[in-house]
């Protein structure tokens, strides 16, 4: 039998790949990536074509973040989006208006969420949890939408009790940033010096102790002593990859019960900035819009998650788009419309290559992120964001977290 060609083989150029491919390079191991589509960055993708706008991960998540690193290292610009509840600048728009009881309603969804964080009991979800608290209906309905688009799931799909793990654990800070150059920098970054195959869509990965074959859907096969797996939960629940022999139960008892979420971003280009705020609430289908005013032209870009994200994704883009103009119009006013030039719609879950936004916990999922990242015969190896403990799932910095461990537990055993 021959020497496998390479070290590592990992499976994905998203984030998660590319830090765990980086680590075992600078450890001096023979690694080749294999990508499925035509460019790398997976879940993170910047959009070149007015300005810079981003179709998938838009900020980094925190002061404290992993992903600091690679800026400083890589030299990039940012800037902060300053919209916590404890800031000025959060608008409730309804009606055709902002809402002149904005700091009510607010309160009102400071008092839903108050205690989350610090929640202890017994694993229910967030709907009730919320319900639980003396506040008024519209609060609730404000507090629930927020959660559901931070998480791209339904509040009664969310434990309470996990997000005040995640929250209790987390160490990444509050404080929110753009690239303004554009996320890809960062992960063009990344990818400097490791071999990565475009278009190579992984069809079969068969595996012994410390051999792996893997072949594509083009035809071409490669071998290595390890793989690393860094598609996203969504592709495996669609099985499009065949393993033999076939993975351990346990790991798909994983899939299955790790959370994986929709989200949808609409992004709308304008001929004069919107009225002043940092985070429009509104009452339509995307729950929350933001401004970025630091491109050639201003933007509105404006989010959903959950079943709010998934029934936009199935009316397709052009009717999306209307639907996001409406909701914006009614918040801002019907004269909005005449500064919109262009607007796209993006979205993850119909996208073969994503099937969904990104993690987040549901009820009873027990050890599943563990089990997830458990190795198989030390030759098979799953990470990405979906497998972060410490609390940063759903984020580009628990993927390069993710990774990064992956590789440590590689590098141990070489």
């Amino acid at each position: 039998m021959n020497e496998p060609d390479y070290d590592v083989l990992v499976i994905g150029a998203g984030v998660a790949g590319l830090a765990c491919a980086q680590q075992l390079v600078a450890a001096g191991k023979r690694v080749i990536v294999l990508e499925a589509r035509n460019r790398i960055g997976g879940r993170v993708h910047t959009i070149r074509e007015r300005g810079v706008v981003e179709a998938g991960a838009e900020f980094i998540h925190g002061e404290n973040a992993t992903t600091w690193e690679l800026v400083h290292s890589l030299g990039l610009k940012t800037l902060e989006w300053h919209h916590s509840m404890d800031e000025p600048g959060r608008v409730f728009g309804k009606n055709g208006a902002i809402r002149a009881d904005s700091q009510t309603l607010l309160e009102e969804m400071k008092k839903a969420e108050e205690g989350l964080s610090m929640y202890r009991g017994p694993d229910i979800s967030v709907a009730d949890f919320l319900v639980a608290k003396n506040i008024s209906e519209e609060g609730r309905f404000y507090a629930s939408r927020h959660i559901a688009d931070i998480e791209g799931a339904n509040v009664e799909q969310v434990s309470a009790a996990r997000l005040a793990i995640d929250d209790k654990i987390a160490t990444n800070g509050t404080r929110n940033f753009w690239i303004t150059e554009g996320y890809n920098r960062l992960t063009d970054g990344l990818a400097r010096g490791i071999d990565i195959k475009l278009a190579h869509a992984v069809s079969d990965v068969i595996w012994s102790e410390g051999r792996v074959i893997v072949r594509c859907k083009n035809e071409n096969e490669f071998t290595a002593h390890r793989a690393v797996l860094t598609v996203p939960i969504g592709v495996l629940r669609q099985h499009s990859i065949t393993f033999s022999p076939e993975l351990p139960v346990v790991f798909w008892q994983g899939v299955d019960k790790v959370g994986f979420g929709d989200s949808s971003k609409l992004t709308l280009w304008l001929s004069k900035p919107p009225p002043e705020f940092n985070m429009l609430d509104t009452a339509g289908l995307f729950g929350h819009f933001w401004p970025r005013l630091f491109g050639e032209e201003p933007v509105l870009v404006g989010f959903s998650g959950g079943s709010r994200a998934t029934e936009l994704t199935k009316m397709g883009e052009k009717a999306a788009i209307e639907v996001g103009i409406e909701d914006v119009a009614d918040a801002l006013g019907s004269t909005i419309k005449k500064q919109i030039l262009a607007a796209r719609h993006f979205t993850w879950s119909d996208d073969q290559y994503a099937c969904g936004s990104y993690s987040y916990s549901p009820l009873h999922m027990d050890s599943a992120r563990e089990d997830l990242g458990t190795p198989v015969g030390h030759t098979l190896y799953y990470t990405g964001e979906a497998t972060n403990n410490g609390g940063h799932v759903g984020t580009v910095h628990g993927a390069i977290e993710a990774g990064r461990d992956t590789a440590d537990k590689i590098l141990a055993r070489i």
